[in-house]
């Protein structure tokens, strides 16, 4: 398999901690490496790893990421995603359809789809691999609440991309944020289950302190917003995307807390209203 680097798993080693040694985010790691679990981490295991360097950190608004796997070429890419020869090379015109390398990332052009009617908030964006049932787990919630919340939704034919509204249920997770090592910690059943380098608030505007929750989620809010966002309590401030990926890491907001769209979307869809958020100096 084509990789852009190898490395051996040591004793003490995290995903967050990898992932800052090779530029690169945890999400793209588990990308890479399908069979990894973010909290088990076997010791000696060999695994592939890609530095944010070697490809784009983010996409542009309005397309997926997608790491090319072993096997995959433009046509089959664009069969899975239900899209065009055409369309894939348009998104990505420096791309040599005959030279895809596994592990080199392309952007995928979405169209826009309006978000259903969702009276609790909690909206979901299929995810390629996603099943129904292992939504409804994840969210401590029956497959027949979401199917009631989604007449028109079919089970046996999930769209990558599409968006479903997740009834209300207490939440899964718990969130904390480090401003001064500009880190986001979510937390799940008292473990830690992912990390994220973020960014936070200027001096002038700092970020608030304290014990919140998220109050609301909104799917492509856009420019300084980036592709997904989450209100807070403390009025005025969110969790949301950027326009500015190179932001990130420093204190560069409003007070808002900052995160790479592909971590924002990753973080969106494992949260829901109500979720509490701490933030700590």
């Amino acid at each position: 398999m084509a990789c852009g680097e190898f490395y051996v798993i040591q004793e003490g080693d995290t995903l967050f901690t990898i992932a800052a040694q090779f530029n690169t985010t945890p999400e793209n790691i588990l990308r890479l490496n399908s069979a990894l679990e973010a909290d088990n981490l076997p010791i000696g295991r060999r695994i592939c790893v890609i530095s944010a360097t070697e490809q784009p950190v983010t996409c542009p608004l309005g397309t997926l990421p997608y790491n090319i796997n072993q096997g995959d070429t433009i046509l089959s890419i664009a069969m899975r995603f239900g899209t065009t020869v055409e369309a894939l090379l348009s998104a990505n015109p420096d791309v040599d359809p005959y030279n895809l390398q596994v592990g080199q990332r392309i952007c995928i052009a979405q169209s826009f789809q309006e978000p259903p009617e969702c009276p609790t908030r909690n909206f979901y964006v299929i995810r390629r691999g996603d099943t129904l049932r292992a939504i409804a787990a994840s969210f401590g919630v029956s497959v027949a609440d979401i199917r009631r919340l989604n007449p028109d939704l079919t089970p046996s034919n999930l769209v990558i991309g599409q968006i479903i509204c997740i009834p209300a249920a207490p939440s899964p997770i718990e969130i904390i944020v480090n401003i001064s090592a500009k880190r986001l910690t979510v937390y799940r059943n008292g473990s830690i289950y992912r990390e994220y380098i973020v960014a936070t608030g200027k001096p002038e505007t700092p970020t608030p302190v304290g014990v919140f929750e998220v109050v609301n989620k909104e799917i492509d809010p856009g420019g300084p917003y980036g592709t997904r966002w989450l209100g807070l309590s403390a009025r005025g401030y969110g969790i949301h995307g950027t326009n500015n990926p190179a932001s990130i890491g420093t204190a560069a907001s409003n007070g808002c807390i900052r995160m790479y769209n592909e971590d924002i979307e990753a973080l969106f869809d494992i949260t829901v209203v109500g979720t509490p958020v701490r933030i700590l100096p």
